[in-house]
């Protein structure tokens, strides 16, 4: 492995110039990655996430206010205050410098933000193991199958991460320059940004306070603590805005999330299988993974930070256990496994350089391979481009719709949350009315229907989708169907007479 460069003694004018062109290059090639098929529906990956930010995204173009983010479901006004808008506040802002559509804005904020963790990689990088494995870590975090993943996907973890990242690699620049206040003003805002994007981040502060900092005293603690005053506050704001909101979906959503927070879903074999398939294979792929224990494990300095870094993300995972299975909660661990994989190919590039080539080379097809997933939309909604197109063409914006969200965030329209189990039916009944009772699917629509709906709409059920077939023919015998191909069903539910589609 080289020997790392120290920043106060600046290697050449030329020797800057190269590595800089080296580090941008791969900067911008994992941002050419992630930037690839913008105009994807985003329906991939975690379409439960995705949506909603979506939505509180294009309210907010349209002058909703970043103090009351709104849902496109009802009962309204529905109110998201899960964590400030700060990331769809940035996805609005890229309209002027790029004039793309929103979905495509959302997925650039993504691909930038994790551009920028690849970048904050690099720096803590280099600064303890020089400039060769410092790259090498930046390439392999824009390789990771989760990064790639959620590095295009329209939520705000990509950014958390990226933000985060970052902001703690300026305060180790800042650390290393000694007194160097435009640093540690540049790593405050962006750990300021990253935390309130997700305050899950937290512990990152505890790994700044004793990995990074050069003095761990009340200065620096209170410089930690004070980036959590801007999320801090939105919380603060976000007890009234529950209030305010006529969903009841927000407080139980609160009440539910804190529930699942201890170490009793470590005791589920169903925890350990979602555990084992991320960690080992989806997130950072088995070679990933275990090239990463091996580069830490086998690096003479330099592995302080990174093992205080796994060590408290794995802690804080530990704590949230209950969420493992949403993947886009491994990111925390991706800094991690970058920084191990650049300081395994490190050492093999001062060995046995071949084999050095060779293993990233088999990493990168593994990874393309793993996320290849990403860059289609599961068959559930191939045709949602379509269906939204059908669905917005024959309906009025003022028109309350009963449809999954992602139709009615692609067809721009307001409405109700269709669900097809019972579980599911019943749970979004009583975000109207905690007295709804046990509703199936069907009872559901009819439940929405009294309330003021006007459309059922749906997307095209496949042969296999039991669900979706036994309640679409349920529709056709009780409402008059107005489109039904295999993309899309619309029903009008008010006219007393079942018509025909046309």
């Amino acid at each position: 492995m080289t020997n790392p460069t120290s920043l106060d003694e600046a290697p050449p004018r030329g020797r800057r110039a190269a590595e800089a062109a080296r580090l941008a290059l791969a900067l911008l090639a994992g941002l050419l990655l992630r930037s690839l098929h913008p105009g994807q529906p985003i329906a991939e990956n975690y379409v439960g996430r995705q949506v909603p930010t979506a939505m509180v995204a294009r309210n907010l173009e349209r002058g909703s206010g970043f103090l009351r983010p709104q849902l496109d479901v009802g009962p309204f006004p529905n109110y998201f205050p899960v964590e400030p808008p700060v990331y769809q506040a940035l996805v609005v802002g890229l309209a002027r410098a790029t004039g793309l559509p929103l979905d495509a804005r959302g997925r650039l904020t993504s691909a930038l933000a994790a551009t920028l963790g690849a970048w904050g990689v690099y720096i803590m990088a280099r600064r303890r193991w020089g400039e060769g494995p410092a790259l090498a870590s930046a390439v392999a975090f824009s390789m990771l199958p989760i990064v790639i993943r959620y590095g295009r996907a329209f939520q705000p973890d990509a950014l958390m991460i990226g933000a985060c990242a970052a902001g703690l690699a300026c305060w180790d620049r800042a650390a290393a320059k000694g007194r160097a206040p435009g640093w540690l003003a540049a790593g405050w805002a962006l750990l300021a940004v990253g935390l309130a994007a997700k305050v899950t981040a937290a512990y990152l502060l505890a790994v700044a306070f004793l990995a990074i900092l050069p003095r761990r005293d009340w200065k620096a603690f209170a410089l930690c603590a004070s980036t959590l005053l801007p999320v801090g506050a939105w919380y603060a704001w976000s007890a009234r805005l529950t209030g305010e909101s006529a969903s009841l979906a927000p407080a139980a959503n609160r009440d539910i999330w804190l529930g699942l927070l201890g170490l009793g879903a470590l005791g589920s074999a169903e925890t350990w299988g979602y555990i084992a398939r991320f960690l080992v294979v989806r997130a950072f792929t088995p070679l990933g993974f275990l090239g990463a224990i091996w580069g830490l494990g086998g690096a003479a300095s330099g592995v302080r930070l990174w093992w205080i870094w796994a060590g408290l993300a794995t802690a804080t995972m530990a704590a949230m256990a209950a969420k493992l299975h949403h993947e886009y909660y491994w990111l925390c661990l991706a800094p991690v496994a970058a920084a191990g994989l650049g300081a395994a190919w490190g050492r093999l590039d001062a060995r046995r350089p071949r084999m050095a080539f060779v293993s990233a080379l088999a990493f990168a097809a593994l990874a393309l391979q793993l996320s290849d997933s990403t860059w289609r939309s599961p068959d559930e909604w191939s045709g949602l481009a379509e269906a939204g197109r059908a669905v917005a063409e024959e309906t009025d914006p003022s028109d309350l719709v009963v449809a999954p969200e992602a139709l009615l965030y692609q067809a721009d329209r307001r409405g109700c949350r269709l669900e097809l189990t019972v579980g599911a039916a019943t749970r979004a009944a009583s975000e109207w009315d905690p007295q709804s009772g046990l509703l199936t699917p069907i009872d559901l629509v009819g439940f929405y229907k009294e309330k003021g709906a006007r459309w059922f709409a749906d997307v095209g059920a496949g042969h296999e989708d039991r669900l979706r077939v036994d309640l679409h023919d349920q529709i056709r015998r009780r409402y008059k169907v107005v489109i039904d191909r295999p993309d899309v069903m619309l029903a009008d539910l008010h006219p007393s007479e079942p018509g025909h589609a046309h």
